[in-house]
């Protein structure tokens, strides 16, 4: 269900090994959890399996300021602990506009700035949302898109550590990647 490489044409997916990017950070507001949670790459209810990969856009690949997109796929064994998972984003987003604080190896750091984005018309249900994380005295946008069809999910990411501009995550990605997903019951 995974996208690979060569399926969607300027674009390459190479896998992502969980070892190399999960965080260990956790919110001082149970509330933002859900959000923190994205920012791992370890959403709640944890799936029955899960595989991550990058993708880049080939026509940028190399410059310093490149979006790399993390995509995280998720399989549930139902469909209701695969919803669940964005009822709780979604409520997370609206709960915790003014920010929250989080802990972890990397140290503390304060997101701010949380608020919903257009969600695409993909899957039976999609949310997205950015928030600016500070940390070590940098602020950085990170950009996250979540779909679910049936009883899988996607989780798309981004984040700008150089400049502070907003990255996007390409509708054409999100598309190929949810016409992969089962289709609804």
């Amino acid at each position: 269900m995974v996208l690979r490489s060569g399926e969607l044409k300027g674009y390459e997916i190479a896998p992502l090994g969980y070892e190399e990017v999960r965080g260990t950070e956790r919110s001082d507001a149970p509330a933002c959890a859900p959000l923190v949670d994205l920012v791992n790459l370890d959403p709640q209810p944890a799936p029955t399996a899960a595989v991550l990969r990058t993708a880049v856009d080939v026509s940028r690949a190399g410059r310093d300021d490149q979006t790399v997109v993390t995509v995280l796929l998720a399989a549930y064994a139902d469909d209701g602990a695969a919803a669940s998972l964005l009822r709780r984003v979604r409520r997370a987003v609206a709960v915790c506009a003014d920010g929250f604080r989080t802990r972890g190896s990397d140290g503390p750091a304060g997101y701010t700035a949380v608020s919903a984005l257009p969600a695409p018309r993909a899957g039976q249900d999609a949310v997205a949302f950015r928030m600016m994380c500070g940390r070590g005295g940098q602020s950085s946008p990170l950009v996250f898109t979540v779909v679910r069809s049936a009883t899988a999910v996607v989780v798309f990411s981004a984040a700008n550590y150089l400049d502070g501009r907003v990255p996007a995550i390409p509708p054409a990605l999100v598309t190929a990647q949810a016409e992969k997903l089962p289709p609804a019951p």
